[in-house]
């Protein structure tokens, strides 16, 4: 904890989405408990308030049933106790399960307007560090947590305490005029002042929820913040190592120029535009079908194409408008398109005849 907060002070980049993602997955979000437990005790006491008369007639009709029933067949219950616990359940299912129902809706709903729709196993996941006491007194005693816990227990005090005087300042004269009520004018004003505190004090302790929540997500927004370090690995995690990828554009440039010669070297000719487009078509005499494209490009690669076949020996002559028809009707691997044959035949031609001659390639007419 202590480190954490020494390499905090150099913390000076934002958090970045990734490292916002990386400590939702742990589990680790800003999140109140004093939010989840006002706002649950709010929920119960509108819950109570809404279904107390349902509540007051269950269980008023359970004591009569019970009553008219021990009166008028004392043995009835005696010999049948199921009746008896079956009557008890039904009554405490009727009275107390909406109660408990509210009570998980409001919770799960509270916890997720605070964090979202987060699941995280990481915090129950053992970490030995957790064991060391030194760390966990650290923690407890000498930590910004661990002011913050203080001020807000002062604080519940403080507004527990204001509020109780202020209801006593209040109501003090009734309440010692209270023996004198009859019973049910005590048992209304009773109910009345317990709402009336219960209810000032959930209102004042609103503000101390506000508070902590807010702390909550500045301390969460301090912890995440980056060191310039930090931000250089991530950002080298997540667009990788400049010099792998360098090594690794280099390999791959190189398998594509291996590739490339292999295909060129399967040419019969090379068909070129001066220095745009150059395409190696590959034919041989008796061959069924058509000629085939074996590599095509543009510019720099049309250049590396004309370079392995003049290393190649394999013949490259010039017709621009050929070369631009092939370059863009055609694709590797295909036979030439059928409106092209006339032109690639008298291309073929020429190169059989230059094969025939016994010339080096390149020397004919139309070679480059």
């Amino acid at each position: 904890m202590a480190e954490e907060q020494d390499s905090g002070q150099d913390r000076t980049e934002e958090p970045s989405d990734k490292r916002r993602d990386d400590f939702r997955k742990k589990g680790q979000t800003a999140k109140s408990q004093d939010v989840t437990s006002i706002g649950l005790m709010v929920a119960l006491c509108l819950t109570i308030v809404a279904w107390s008369t349902t509540m007051t007639q269950q269980v008023g009709d359970l004591c009569v049933e019970m009553l008219t029933v021990g009166v008028d067949n004392p043995s009835f219950y005696a010999d049948n106790p199921l009746e008896l616990v079956m009557l008890g359940i039904r009554t405490l299912a009727v009275t107390v399960g909406p109660i408990v129902i509210v009570a998980f809706i409001s919770a799960f709903l509270l916890m997720v307007a605070q964090v979202g729709l987060t699941l995280s196993f990481k915090p129950m996941e053992p970490d030995i560090s957790k064991l060391n006491p030194i760390t966990g007194l650290q923690q407890k005693m000498f930590s910004a947590q661990a002011v913050a816990e203080w001020v807000k227990s002062m604080a519940k005090v403080v507004v527990v305490g204001a509020v109780g005087w202020r209801m006593w300042q209040t109501h003090s004269q009734e309440l010692t005029a209270l023996p004198w009520r009859d019973l049910q004018g005590g048992v209304y004003w009773t109910g009345v002042m317990v709402t009336k505190l219960v209810l000032y004090t959930l209102l004042a302790m609103v503000v101390v929820a506000a508070g902590d929540l807010v702390f909550s997500r500045w301390q969460l927004y301090r912890k995440m913040r980056m060191t310039k370090q930090e931000v250089k690995e991530e950002h080298k995690e997540v667009e990788g190592d400049p010099y792998r990828k360098a090594k690794m554009k280099q390999l791959m440039a190189e398998m594509s120029r291996n590739r490339l010669v292999a295909e060129v070297q399967e040419a019969t000719v090379v068909v070129t535009n001066p220095s745009h487009y150059a395409v190696a078509l590959r034919y041989e005499m008796g061959q069924n079908g058509a000629p085939v494209v074996v590599a095509l490009g543009t510019d720099h690669r049309a250049q590396k194409i004309k370079e392995i076949a003049r290393t190649a020996g394999i013949p490259r002559i010039e017709n621009r408008p050929l070369a631009r028809a092939l370059y863009s009707q055609s694709k590797v691997g295909m036979e030439i398109p059928f409106g092209l044959y006339d032109a690639v035949a008298e291309v073929l031609a020429f190169v059989y005849r230059l094969r025939a001659a016994r010339r080096p390639a390149g020397a004919g007419q139309g070679a480059i």
